[in-house]
Order: structure tokens, then sequence, then C-alpha cells
């Protein structure tokens, strides 16, 4: 019964994502597993540290992202329990501009340098409050990605989403909230087939490295 729910959820959000807002202010990957078309803006370092609790335990990653061109970053995502790490980029091909949407590629490697992970996102506005990504890739296993997020007022947005790949189906809801330009806080959880759950809280921060009057 659960699985069926889990299917109904993903067909009903296929074409839905988190929209994140123009780089005026902080825009980060968190707390979703979707990820939008968005890179981070030119000359800006941003650390998205995430604390979840799963079941009886608790797991620590981060994400740490440095621009190198306007449409380009460079990504280290680590996970301090199980000390694995990855080395990935991002290239923004399409910027999404209006109702026009945006596109980008993103890929990871793992030990030995092999590619660990690959996903195409396709990011959508559809509202000035709401707006969509979907994403498709493959790990160990091809997954698809989406969801649904709105804007409420400045500093505030809700989401939902989501996962589904051949092992397990997931369903995410979660928000986030500006405490100013250049930090978010976030609050979120989700429900899996495999009748496992966990809630997730996170913080993200964005560093100007190099003055844009140079």
């Amino acid at each position: 019964m659960r699985k069926n729910v889990f299917h109904i959820a993903f067909v009903f959000f296929i074409f839905l994502s988190v929209w994140v807002n123009a780089q005026s202010t902080i825009g980060t990957e968190r707390p979703t597993t979707s990820t939008s078309s968005f890179t981070i803006s030119k000359n800006t370092f941003q650390f998205e540290q995430g604390f979840v609790f799963w079941n009886d335990t608790t797991a620590l990653d981060g994400l740490f992202r440095v621009a190198v061109s306007q449409r380009a970053e460079i990504r280290l995502f680590t996970s301090y329990g199980s000390n694995s790490t990855y080395l990935g980029a991002k290239v923004n091909l399409w910027e999404q501009k209006g109702y026009k949407p945006g596109i980008s590629l993103q890929g990871s490697l793992g030990n030995e340098l092999s590619l660990q992970n690959f996903r195409v996102s396709w990011s959508q506005k559809i509202t000035e409050k709401l707006g969509s990504t979907f994403n498709i890739g493959k790990g160990d296993i091809f997954y698809v990605v989406a969801a649904l997020g709105y804007s409420i007022g400045d500093k505030a947005s809700v989401f939902v989403e989501g996962v589904y790949d051949d092992k397990v189906q997931q369903f995410n809801a979660g928000g986030t909230f500006l405490l100013n330009s250049e930090t978010q806080i976030d609050l979120s959880g989700a429900l899996l087939s495999t009748d496992q759950y966990f809630v997730a809280l996170g913080i993200s921060r964005r560093f100007l490295y190099k003055s844009t009057n140079n």
C-alpha cells in the first residue's frame, strides 16, 4: 500500500521541483535531493552543512562549492560519518531567464577518480512564487527526482519532492528561511518506501572571495 502511495506521489511531482530565486541572495541545494540548474554567483565560495537524524543515528554531511566562472563551479561533498568524499563540478548550459527554462550538467568522482554520479537538471519558473526542476541521473542505478517549491515572501520557502529509482521511492518535504542575504537555515523530513524516515537540519553560508570591482 505504501509503495503505491509513493508511486502516485512520484507521478504527481514528476515535472516539479524547487525553484531557486535570482542570485541576489544565497541560493542553495539544501535541503532537497533535487538540484536546480543554477550555479553559485561568480567570485563566491559557499558551504552547505547538514545534520540528519535517521532512526537512532545522527549523520553529518557538508557540500562545499567554489565558483570558477559565472556558469561553472567546483564541488566537494563529504559525509563525515562514513569518511566518504566526492569531488565534482556543475556547469550551467542554459541560464533560466523569466519563464525560459535553465539546464545544467553535474558530475562527481569517487575513489580512483571514477565517475560516481551524473545528472541533468532542468529548472522552470511557473509563476512569480512557484517553480520547478526535474532531475534525471545515474549513480549505481538510474534515478529521477522532482519537486515543487513555493516562495513565502522574500525570506521563506517550502517544498515537496519525490525521488524514484528501482530500489527505493522517497517523499520529502520541508522549508528554508533566510537569516540574511548570505545565510540560510532549513528543516526537512522524508519518508521512504522501506518504512524508514529521517529529519534533517541545515545551515548554509555564502562568502565573497574576490571583489566584484576587480
